[in-house]
């Protein structure tokens, strides 16, 4: 874990190059040229971070890595025309992807960066546009996991961030622009259906349906099952995963209780009017409904917990923005704890086999 909290100690060490008087507290008069710096910077570090990895750090890394080497060892004539065989029969848009990099003869290192380029540059606008706080973003970026799974779920990362671009058409309230960056997203992993109802979530009004909500999140834990067997008779393609690997693994509910925190205090914001309940952070509070929902049919089905990141990005606006309200005489001393807490759940969440140790 130290080459990570190297990383992390860089973005924060950059974070107070450039903003010497407001290491860690918030301000409206943050200049956009010192945040537009800060992004790009730890963008193009992610970017080396990722390009620079040995094929075994990440999830799925081999697999795709493999993938790849097949349609390099086919003629270049025919690697557009090959037929993608199991386990390598992925979505055709990331199949089309994969066959123009072996058709250029990328190297398996060059292919790792222009994945990463095309994960963490969306990431990085969304953070730039929308955020409070580049700096807890990325922390929580991190501590969320989703820089973790960054690392080896390639088409469902980059479907996250087809996605993202086409967040600017829920604001403008076009339907029909939405639903082709969706469809454009499916091309590479088809769970980015699960990120249609934002549109919806967007004029969804939080204000005194608390009780609600968690009335439906019991149920939904009593019957998450149920849940999950019936949207897999939906989606029949995963139903190879009912009783292997990726189904019922355990695990404690950390995640579950983070969340619900998350969600009853931005709730409890809203109503108090300390969010400006619009716009992106409209939906940014909004998402932890589903957040929460979605996390809870994970734990009856594993495979569900690498759906969650379609609505847990948008923490990256809302910890800034919880942090940014929270009414504390001594403000830097509690963002100098939470940015001790997210650290800590980046080291508990992501120290496993699959990501440590890192080599180059």
């Amino acid at each position: 874990m130290g080459v990570y909290f190297i990383l992390l100690g860089i973005i924060i060490l950059q974070w107070m190059l450039l903003y010497p008087n407001r290491i860690i507290t918030f301000n409206y008069q943050i200049g956009m040229r010192q945040r537009k710096w800060f992004c790009i910077l730890v963008c193009v570090e992610l970017i080396c971070f990722a390009g620079i990895r040995t094929m075994h750090i990440g999830a799925d890394t081999a697999m795709y890595i493999k993938a790849l080497e097949y349609l390099r060892s086919i003629p270049r004539e025919n690697i557009l025309y090959a037929k993608l065989i199991y386990p390598f029969d992925f979505e055709i848009g990331y199949a089309f992807l994969t066959k123009i990099c072996a058709a250029l003869s990328m190297s398996n290192t060059e292919f790792l960066y222009l994945i990463a380029m095309i994960i963490y540059i969306p990431v990085f606008v969304f953070i730039f546009y929308y955020s409070s706080h580049p700096l807890i973003s990325t922390l929580t970026y991190f501590a969320l996991g989703i820089f973790g799974y960054s690392l080896g779920i390639f088409r469902q990362m980059i479907a996250i961030s087809i996605i993202l671009c086409g967040l600017r058409y829920i604001e403008e309230r076009k339907l029909l622009k939405y639903c082709i960056y969706i469809f454009i997203a499916m091309l590479f992993h088809t769970t980015a259906i699960i990120a249609l109802p934002l549109y919806w979530l967007f004029k969804f009004n939080i204000k005194n349906k608390l009780m609600w909500i968690i009335t439906l999140e019991v149920v939904i834990l009593f019957f998450s099952r149920i849940i999950v067997l019936f949207i897999v008779k939906i989606f029949p393609s995963y139903a190879g995963y009912i009783n292997s690997q990726y189904d019922i693994q355990g695990g404690s509910y950390i995640m579950l209780i983070i969340f619900n925190i998350i969600l009853i205090i931005a709730y409890y914001m809203v109503r108090k009017g300390q969010i400006v309940y619009c716009g992106m952070e409209k939906l940014a509070v909004n998402s932890t409904i589903c957040m929460v929902y979605l996390q809870i049919m994970g734990y009856s089905m594993g495979i569900f917990g690498r759906i969650i990141p379609y609505y847990s990005i948008f923490l990256l606006i809302l910890v800034p923005c919880i942090l940014e309200n929270l009414q504390i005489k001594n403000k830097p001393l509690l963002h100098i704890l939470c940015i001790g807490v997210l650290l800590m759940m980046f080291y508990y969440t992501n120290n496993n086999a699959m990501l440590v140790p890192f080599t180059t």
